[in-house]
């Protein structure tokens, strides 16, 4: 299988992330379905939370109604990340030379995120949004690594997610494809500010993307497009849980082969992060890989899966959370189920940032 790497690296000059609210356990997410939807629903989630192992999220939508707005907004989460990133970075946005956003949940479909976020930024620079799930940040570090390498200047990538809006409690919205995304999805947005390779900075190389979905069946998709408007129905996600089972680890598989095609080996890497699918991640994934599971990152545990923010999201907790250690390399390796892409990057630290 075909796999692009990028051909310039990047240096880190910060990261950020964001969730909303208090995060929300298993127990009050399944009392309020059984209060809006009845106990069966709610028994129902509750056996699918089991196997999913997701134990917290943060929402931005209101559990005490059927349907909800998001508050925050997906454009107001994106704000508060990226002015923490620019802050942590010593710039302001007029210094960004270019504004990526990625998201399948956005605020409108048009404008793009990237133009409300310009707005409240007051940045008055060129943006360009990515409508993509889990790999949207493989492709925005593409997109990134040959901006900064032909104008030399630093560039930002946002990251965000609310798509828990898009459920409906009330029975007749209600199935077993939708519950599993009333339970295993979260909210959250991050923020990460690039600038071309120099010494002295946390890096991110190897970038890669590629993709085996060519003539199957997207494991994950969001209608409404012009091919359903007419049907006037609720937007809502499709999960085809048995083709993601089926289908899942090879995208995994794919994107640790593109790795060792690099030249790395598994003793490189002080820690793997997968994209965070599900809470049973880290014992899948060290399984896989003949590996202690407390070497693979597991938030989904307790942010649940949060699309097009996952990666960002995990890699800005890591490198907040103090683990690592100068010279300390990571394993990105992410995927995607909507039509199976694979993409990542590695990872080094340096604590002088």
């Amino acid at each position: 299988m075909a796999v692009k790497f990028a051909q310039h690296n990047l240096s880190v000059y910060s990261i950020a992330h964001q969730l909303p609210g208090s995060n929300i356990d298993n127990e009050t997410l399944l009392a309020c379905l059984s209060q809006q939807s009845g106990r069966l629903n709610a028994r129902k989630a509750k056996s699918i939370v089991k196997r999913l192992g997701i134990e917290g999220r943060h929402l931005v939508r209101d559990l005490a109604t059927a349907t909800s707005s998001a508050s925050p907004t997906s454009i107001e989460l994106s704000e508060q990340v990226l002015k923490r990133a620019l802050q942590n970075a010593n710039m302001n946005a007029d210094e960004l030379d270019y504004l990526l956003t990625h998201t399948c949940t956005p605020h409108t479909q048009v404008p793009p995120n990237a133009a409300w976020l310009a707005d409240v930024m007051a940045y008055h620079g060129p943006y360009l949004e990515l409508r993509q799930a889990c790999t949207g940040f493989a492709n925005s570090l593409q997109i990134a690594s040959a901006f900064c390498a032909v104008n030399q200047k630093p560039v930002a990538i946002v990251g965000v997610e609310t798509g828990s809006v898009y459920f409906d409690m009330d029975k007749s919205f209600i199935d077993t494809e939708q519950l599993v995304n009333y339970v295993q999805m979260g909210d959250g947005a991050a923020a990460v500010v690039l600038a071309p390779a120099i010494d002295g900075k946390s890096t991110i190389s190897d970038i890669y993307l590629g993709q085996i979905g060519h003539q199957r069946q997207p494991g994950f998709y969001l209608d409404s497009g012009s091919n359903d408007v007419g049907e006037k129905r609720m937007a809502r996600f499709h999960h085809n849980i048995h083709a993601v089972r089926e289908q899942g680890s090879q995208l995994f598989e794919l994107g640790w082969q593109a790795l060792q095609s690099r030249g790395y080996q598994l003793d490189d890497f002080a820690y793997i992060l997968p994209h965070q699918a599900n809470g049973h991640i880290d014992a899948l994934m060290a399984e896989a890989l003949g590996i202690t599971p407390d070497r693979v990152i597991n938030d989904a545990k307790q942010f649940g899966n949060l699309g097009s923010a996952a990666i960002w999201v995990s890699l800005s907790n890591l490198i907040h959370s103090g683990k690592l250690q100068d010279g300390d390399k990571v394993a990105v390796l992410g995927a995607e189920a909507t039509k199976y892409l694979y993409g990542g990057f590695v990872y080094q630290h340096r604590e002088t940032q």
